[in-house]
């Protein structure tokens, strides 16, 4: 346990009114309010039911009839090799680096969209990791809502607890424009449940780093009363802006540094878009990871632009990376048209917000067909199709002003996916689908590589 000096602050709740944005027909409401710190920090004690474990490995075969084809079968695909990150138009890229033209840090913000590729973390940890060999800060700016989904890993969490009673909202399952943050998905919740919320912001070696956060929610009509407690201390309870549509934010400020914030809903239901993180020592460079197992870029074609932009507060990025085509791909019928137009429709939203960032479009791996009892099929069924997806990505970058990055290429191409997997150590995973934790670890440096973070290995 640790202590903290305590030191009791009136609580006030100062709300700004309706700020219109001119890019939104709707209004959004910001509000404060500072909440008193408690004398003590404890590790948390949630349960197994409030904190589901984020799968940290690499899937396996679903069942134990499926393998991976042997080296025999596979003939050279068995064979792995070994390739060059892929080079980037420098013009295109430009907001990605990291140096002004004098060759002196300056601030970057970045932001990474895209499926499990990207949610589980080894790969995006070594993003974070060459940012850092750069002799720079690096954090995280905006926290999607996604703690507790399945293999989802928040690099700015030391620990969680959410209650089991909260529901997802996915853009990329929804059959109508949805508003949403850009994490692309609401949680939401109702007073008189397992509501609880409770973030455990110090970093890894348990020091504070937070100087307040700001919750971003979309308001209900019946509105919603939160009670907070921050460092263990007393709970106060804050109502929420009323509305039927546009962003809510609550600034939440303590007269300590916040570890720990615990939040449940006493009033009405509650609709979560993430959060803003305000640290005590800014970072020189964030990476916000919007990562989520299943998802493909039909969650930006379905999500309201005028409202993401909205959650972002005014805000924006230098560069923004979409990472899509692994679940397009699953499809059993794939078909390449009507992906053309979803995927347009997807860099046009994206467009909408970011008008002038750098743009990344990362294609999906290659991957390979399972032995089924002794029988594994066309070996080449998924890589066909990725290899469409990829060709499609480059097609359409180009009206976007978007750079590619081949993940398929860079794995040796259609049937690469084999060479991987009988690589030592092993980078592709047994399912054929995902990669290794040493084979996302490969890529990350291959990707950090080719944004100019890494210098390129011999």
């Amino acid at each position: 346990m640790m202590r903290l000096k305590n030191t009791m602050t009136v609580l006030g709740v100062v709300l700004s009114g309706w700020l219109g944005l001119a890019a939104a027909a709707a209004q959004d409401l910001d509000a404060a309010v500072t909440i008193p710190s408690g004398s003590s920090v404890s590790d948390f004690s949630c349960g197994k039911a409030s904190k589901p474990s984020p799968s940290t490995g690499t899937p396996s075969a679903s069942t134990p009839r499926e393998s991976v084809p042997s080296a025999r079968e596979l003939g050279a695909y068995a064979k792995f090799v070994a390739t060059k990150p892929p080079g980037l138009d420098r013009k295109l890229m430009a907001g990605f680096d990291l140096l002004d033209r004098r060759d002196d840090p300056r601030p970057r913000r970045f932001a990474f969209w895209g499926d499990s590729h990207i949610a589980a973390g080894p790969m995006m940890a070594q993003l974070f990791d060459a940012i850092e060999k750069n002799n720079e800060t690096v954090g995280t700016r905006f926290l999607p809502p996604t703690m507790g989904r399945s293999n989802v890993r928040l690099r700015m969490l030391h620990d969680y607890c959410i209650g089991e009673d909260w529901t997802t909202e996915l853009a990329f399952k929804s059959s109508d424009t949805l508003m949403v943050g850009p994490g692309l998905a609401n949680r939401v919740v109702t007073a008189g449940t397992d509501n609880k919320l409770w973030l455990d912001l110090r970093t890894k070696d348990l020091k504070p780093q937070i100087l307040g956060l700001q919750i971003v929610y979309r308001p209900t009509a019946t509105g919603t009363t939160l009670g907070i407690s921050i460092n263990d201390g007393p709970e106060q309870f804050v109502p929420l802006a009323v509305g039927n549509g546009g962003t809510g934010f609550l600034a939440v400020n303590s007269d300590k540094m916040i570890y720990t914030i615990k939040m449940r809903v006493t009033k009405g239901t509650f609709v979560l878009q993430g959060f803003r993180l305000k640290y005590r020592d800014p970072p020189t460079v964030t990476i916000d990871v919007f990562g989520l197992p299943g998802s493909t870029a039909q969650g930006w074609a379905q999500a309201d632009p005028q409202h993401l932009a909205q959650a972002l507060h005014g805000e924006t990025y230098d560069g923004v990376v979409l990472e899509y085509g692994t679940n397009e791909g699953n499809y059993p019928k794939f078909d390449p048209i009507k992906y053309r137009l979803d995927l347009t429709v997807t860099l046009q939203n994206m467009r909408t917000v970011f008008p002038e960032a750098s743009c990344l479009m990362i294609g999906p791996p290659d991957r390979g067909v399972l032995d089924t009892g002794g029988k594994h099929g066309d070996l080449l069924k998924y890589a066909r199709i990725h290899k469409q997806i990829a060709t499609i990505q480059q097609e359409l970058a180009r009206t976007f002003s978007c750079a590619t990055w081949d993940w398929q290429a860079y794995m040796g191409g259609p049937g690469g996916n084999y060479g991987w997997a009988y690589a030592d150590p092993m980078l592709m995973g047994r399912d054929l689908t995902h990669l290794s934790m040493d084979g996302y670890r490969r890529t990350g440096k291959a990707i950090a590589t080719s944004l100019g973070w890494l210098v390129p290995e011999r």
